[in-house]
């Protein structure tokens, strides 16, 4: 033997323990089973608690469907005029409902096509047409990725899901919402959701609003062509704008035909017939609501102090104190007035010409004009215009243009003077001034208007024909920062400069301010500060806010009263005199023409008891006008005045106590005697009245010391007006 152990197990055995190797290492097939199907239980049941988890998370912040039932606009805040009207309401969005049976069958296919055409067939999301947008996304390489959204899903988005961010978490939200809404409503009923949420651009929210933005007329009247350009704005509503983009509109609409053609919604023929038609759009006139100007200022004043969100959101009711009527006529005078003007003197950029442009993104370079009206008792904003088309400019030339009153601001220096001993009849020269305006600047030499001299005048004379040189002596006695404290005590705010050429207007100002520094005047020298909100509710008519007027003495009635009278005589046979030569007004009032050295701002400021307006006219690029303002400001302001008192019966200024009436020589200023050739009534301040008689004329006739300055007893007649209304 060879000492070799032999294998002496049989085949059949070895094979049976390899087998149970086998099956001891993999474990029975039953047990295989089991285990495959224990972990595709706990896989299912895993998925089911994160889908639960997801579902109860994302679900819950999901808002309710209530808001699908009437998709309409947040309530917003709501603002009337003095006398209930409504002048606007502030919301985010412009919106008309509509059901789905005034939509026509045309504009629904043409929505159909290029949005959804799978809408009826599919349960919110189509998994079709989703697999359809991947596919091509692949092939384009991503290059401009293809959506596949329903139009429910859209309904979904736009409406409920305020952000469009591109999170796997909105996502979700989405298809959650989308899945939920499918499972309330029909078809039918998601379709008029959709049109009736869906945006098209230009603040258009709905089908309705966009077929009166675009076409100025209602849905139920669009033809085919009509319906096919609104079907394409929601994919891009600015960039397919047929008012600002009628170019790619009209391309756009051309893509709508051509899926109307696809789903053979229409002929080829009828295809071919339709695209080669124009883009034709007529949209709305936007024209300015009335007191569209003063609205602002109520809006800017309410973000300010509330917020945006309580604006938009908030529901508030806002009282105001714009008198409609009053506002109606202050636009309409300014206009027709401004038309006027731009005709009669050919003037270059007529409000007409920008109108014509085919694109008026251009600033607007016309005449511009800005009116303000003020109850002088109070200090409520009646009216107030801030410029010829808000629409075409925003800008509030009335309390944001700071411009040089001209010798409109030549009242308050006079009111100066009055308050402090001088007297109307008071003589003072108008003669040649020659100052040193000191820092090297060289030699100041003002002039009038007429650049003519007139000798010895009255202060009524020379403030009634707007005269410079007495303006600035006048200034001169009673100095400087006085007349500066008096013009910020009737309601100036602005920076004045304590120079003597303050005396001519030259401390810009704006229209509000000038104007209610009038209205101090006209209120027996007290100053109210101006308001244009009565008081503010939320939407329980909780008041949160009431205005609080503010009232100041600014001067004593007396001096008041005596600048008022002084005032009349500019309407009556002074610079103002046309408003009763010319524009009708033939009741009580006072006022006061301004224009600048260089034409480029014309003003009138003038009041009755009861009312106080001031009118501007001028470019917002500062340039002569080449008018002076009782060309410029004095006939919108008599149509105002007239008109309004048409209505509001006009009564006389109040004479306070304190104030007497003498008979004075009217080329000395003092006390007439019977020697006296020329003699007239004045009034004056009890306390200031003059006390001695008249020394210039005796019974010798002209009493006068050699080298003393022969004053002009009968006054030649003033020198031909250059224009009409004989402009200061």
């Amino acid at each position: 033997m060879d000492g070799t152990v032999q294998d002496t197990q049989p085949a059949e055995k070895r094979s049976d323990e390899k087998r149970f190797r086998v099956a001891a290492f993999w474990g029975t097939p039953t047990r295989v089973l089991r285990t495959l199907l224990v972990a595709t239980i706990a896989l299912i049941a895993l998925s089911a608690g994160m889908l639960w988890a997801t579902y109860r998370t994302l679900g819950s912040d999901l808002p309710s469907l209530s808001a699908l039932e009437d998709a309409r606009p947040v309530g917003g805040t709501l603002v009337l005029g003095a006398h209930g009207d409504t002048l606007t309401s502030f919301y985010r969005e412009k919106r008309v409902n509509v059901s789905l049976e005034d939509v026509p069958d045309n504009l629904r296919l043409a929505v159909l096509s290029v949005e959804d055409w799978r809408f009826y067939n599919h349960w919110g999301i189509d998994l079709w047409g989703l697999a359809r947008a991947i596919l091509t996304n692949i092939r384009q390489g991503w290059r401009s990725p293809h959506g596949a959204s329903t139009l429910t899903q859209q309904l979904a988005r736009n409406l409920i899901l305020e952000s469009h961010e591109r999170t796997l978490t909105r996502k979700l939200k989405e298809a959650m919402l989308t899945l939920r809404i499918e499972r309330t409503y029909t078809k039918d009923e998601i379709f008029r959701m959709y049109l009736n949420e869906i945006y098209f651009g230009e603040g258009a929210h709905g089908i309705e609003a966009a077929a009166q933005t675009f076409f100025g007329k209602s849905v139920r009247n669009l033809d085919l062509l009509e319906c096919a350009t609104l079907a394409g704005l929601p994919k891009n509503p600015t960039n397919y704008s047929p008012v600002r983009h009628p170019e790619r509109a009209a391309r756009r609409r051309n893509l709508v035909l051509g899926t109307m053609l696809d789903n053979e919604i229409l002929t080829q023929a009828q295809h071919d017939s339709l695209i080669a038609a124009p883009l034709e759009v007529s949209p709305i006139r936007r024209t300015d609501p009335v007191g569209a100007y003063f609205v602002e200022e109520v809006r800017k004043y309410l973000e300010s102090s509330y917020g945006a969100d309580a604006i938009y959101s908030g529901e508030l009711r806002v009282y105001t104190t714009l008198d409609v009527e009053l506002q109606r006529i202050a636009e309409e005078a300014i206009e027709t007035r401004y038309v006027e003007l731009e005709t009669t003197y050919n003037l270059d950029h007529t409000r007409a010409e920008y109108e014509s442009l085919a694109t008026a993104d251009a600033k607007p370079q016309y005449l511009q004009g800005a009116a303000v009206a003020l109850d002088p008792k109070n200090g409520r904003v009646l009216a107030m215009v801030g410029g010829r088309s808000f629409q075409q400019s925003r800008f509030n030339r009335a309390v944001q243009a700071m411009r040089q009153p001209g010798s409109a601001f030549k009242p308050l220096v006079y009111a100066a003077a009055i308050q402090a001993g001088s007297n109307p009849s008071d003589i003072i020269l108008d003669t040649p001034l020659v100052m040193e305006m000191g820092g090297g600047r060289g030699l100041w030499k003002p002039q009038n208007y007429e650049k003519t001299f007139n000798g010895p005048v009255s202060l009524r004379y020379a403030l009634a024909r707007s005269l410079n040189i007495p303006a600035i002596k006048l200034q001169a006695q009673v100095g400087t920062h006085r007349v500066v404290e008096i013009a910020h005590a009737m309601g100036i705010r602005s920076r004045l400069e304590p120079v003597l050429s303050l005396a001519l207007g030259t401390s810009e100002v704006n229209l509000l301010e000038l104007t209610a520094a009038f209205g101090t005047l006209a209120n027996n020298g007290v100053y109210a500060r101006p308001w244009f909100i009565e008081r503010i509710e939320d939407r329980f008519g909780k008041v949160l806010e009431r205005a609080q007027p503010y009232h100041e003495e600014a001067l004593d009635p007396q001096t008041a009263y005596v600048v008022t009278h002084m005032l009349q005589s500019v309407v009556d046979w002074g610079t103002g005199r046309n408003a009763r030569n010319l524009y009708g007004l033939h009741f009580p009032a006072a006022g006061k023409t301004g224009t600048t050295d260089d034409t480029a701002d014309g003003w009138f400021v003038g009041y009755t008891p009861d009312l106080v307006v001031g009118v501007w006219g001028g470019f917002d690029e500062r340039r002569s006008i080449g008018l002076p303002g009782a060309v410029i400001g004095l006939p919108p302001w008599s149509d105002i005045m007239r008109r309004y008192h048409e209505n509001h019966p006009s009564r006389p200024f109040h004479e306070p106590g304190g104030i007497v009436s003498e008979a004075v020589c009217a080329d000395s200023g003092k006390l007439a005697t019977p020697h006296c050739p020329n003699v007239q009534s004045e009034i004056f301040l009890k306390q200031s009245r003059p006390r001695q008689e008249c020394d210039l004329h005796t019974e010798r006739g002209i009493d006068f010391e050699p080298g003393r300055a022969l004053p002009r007893f009968e006054r030649p007649a003033p020198p031909r007006d250059p224009f009409p209304g004989n402009p200061r």
